[in-house]
């Protein structure tokens, strides 16, 4: 959204407004124009688009047993959260009367905000739920082929209806803890315009909590080898995906603007660019350590380190320099890779490579974001507050760089520790109670043929075999 202020008189004295605070005014009078609704559809059909992706590279990362399990699991993974979201999610993220950890009413499409601009919050509805339709897949794809379906919807269930919701409403809603708009925290808020922290850290910490609960794939690790390459079904799959994901990211970038412009010059530009470059310049790095440190040069390394830098990018993309897109990538590319090598180092499965490039992406987001955006880029992108505009650590602005550095180092630390204690809590009783995890012959044979196909029963299938 466009920081700029204007002068409007509003019963009878006049009042400086941001483009945020305008609209805002606008929609609980009912005055929101057609353009801003239609620009948050759009940008969410848009990213929607990245649920194709994420599918197609998952099942380029499985063995094709598996391949109508992944299908099932993302499917699901939509139908559940569009549900959760329409019944208590949006309500927890962005209710009228919440507090500071928690948003309350409009659950359901009811409630006042909804009997004033019914048309507008349906979009800002729909366009946060393609948002947080990420997260579950995130954070379930590094369980894949040997997780019971039932895991996949428990998971969703919780995250859809309270992990990310109540996440979002601490730096996206007027109310949170976190928010530009209260700056509580430090006297500036954090600055996550688009969701390397609340999305994508959260997703990548909550993957990586599932995948060393449920413990690697059989044959993954043996003997002293600290990996064995599991069967792969199709690299073109998740080049293709990779794409699909890349057109995606330009509408969670460029829809976290949340409001139409028309004539008034905004931050659409950059965003474009900075994502591009972020996303180059992981993907250049990632191939060049993988050719110097294992001498080859791997489609899957390359498509990954792509995405990480898209990741990356959605902290600062409206607010960084050119620049700081540049070393947003390079430094994407380097915790992308260091992660993942890591992860094979102390044997844990992460199938599709999906908390190394959301853990590694996101956190060099949200820490660039506030070392490299400058009072004017925050001005025109997210609030004008005159000599109290925030800036990064490498500018001058009142002392505020520092402020907003810890600000978002603090949205972090405490984002990682609720995403940890919910997968905790998600995973381990799913654990204990025998429903994490698929029996041995089920995942020696494949999810497909027990758990889709289901044509006869496991006891019958070994009894007919005998």
């Amino acid at each position: 959204m466009s920081g700029e202020i204007i002068s409007l008189v509003i019963d009878g004295q006049e009042q400086d407004l941001s483009w945020i605070e305008l609209a805002e005014r606008l929609n609980r009078t009912g005055h929101v124009t057609a353009a801003s609704e239609n620009w948050l559809v759009v940008r969410a059909v848009q990213i929607f688009l990245v649920q194709i992706g994420m599918l197609m590279l998952e099942i380029g990362s499985v063995s094709a047993k598996n391949t109508k399990s992944m299908i099932i699991k993302n499917i699901t993974n939509a139908s559940v959260a569009a549900i959760c979201f329409y019944l208590l999610g949006y309500g927890f993220s962005f209710g009228d009367q919440g507090d500071e950890f928690i948003g309350w009413g409009g659950f359901a499409t009811k409630g006042e905000m909804f009997n004033v601009n019914q048309s507008y919050h349906l979009a800002h509805m729909f366009y946060n739920f393609c948002l947080l339709n990420l997260v579950p897949t995130i954070a379930s794809g590094s369980l894949s082929e040997r997780t019971n379906v039932v895991a996949y919807f428990v998971l969703t269930l919780f995250i859809s209806t309270l992990v990310t919701p109540i996440q979002m409403h601490w730096i996206w809603s007027k109310e949170g803890w976190a928010s530009y708009q209260t700056r509580y925290l430090l006297d500036t808020g954090a600055l996550d315009y688009a969701g390397s922290c609340v999305i994508h850290v959260s997703g990548g910490v909550m993957a990586l909590i599932g995948a060393i609960v449920v413990g690697p794939r059989k044959g993954r690790f043996e003997g002293e080898k600290a990996s064995i390459r599991m069967p792969l079904q199709n690299v073109t799959y998740s080049a293709l995906g990779a794409f699909f994901i890349w057109s995606g990211f330009y509408g969670i970038n460029m829809g976290a603007l949340l409001t139409f412009q028309g004539d008034t010059a905004g931050p659409l530009g950059r965003i474009a660019v900075n994502t591009t470059i972020s996303a180059t310049a992981a993907s250049l790095v990632v191939t060049i350590l993988a050719r110097i440190k294992e001498g080859t040069i791997e489609p899957y390394s390359i498509v990954n380190g792509i995405c990480t830098g898209l990741v990356g990018s959605s902290a600062g993309c409206a607010t960084m320099t050119t620049e700081g897109a540049l070393a947003t990538g390079i430094l994407a590319g380097i915790f992308y890779f260091g992660i993942s090598r890591l992860l094979c180092q102390v044997r844990v499965d992460d199938v599709s490579d999906v908390s190394p490039i959301h853990i590694g992406g996101g956190l060099a987001g949200i820490l660039t974001a506030a070392v490299f955006t400058t009072t004017e880029t925050y001005a025109l992108a997210v609030l004008d507050s005159g000599d109290n505009t925030p800036c990064g650590l490498l500018y001058t602005c009142n002392g505020l760089g520092w402020r907003l550095f810890f600000a978002n180092l603090a949205f972090l630390v405490t984002v990682v520790a609720w995403s940890t204690l919910a997968g905790l809590g998600i995973f381990l009783p799913l654990s204990v109670m025998g429903l994490l995890r698929v029996d041995k012959m089920t995942e020696d044979v494949g999810l497909d043929f027990f758990t889709i196909t289901a044509v006869e029963t496991i006891d019958q299938f070994s009894k007919r075999k005998l």
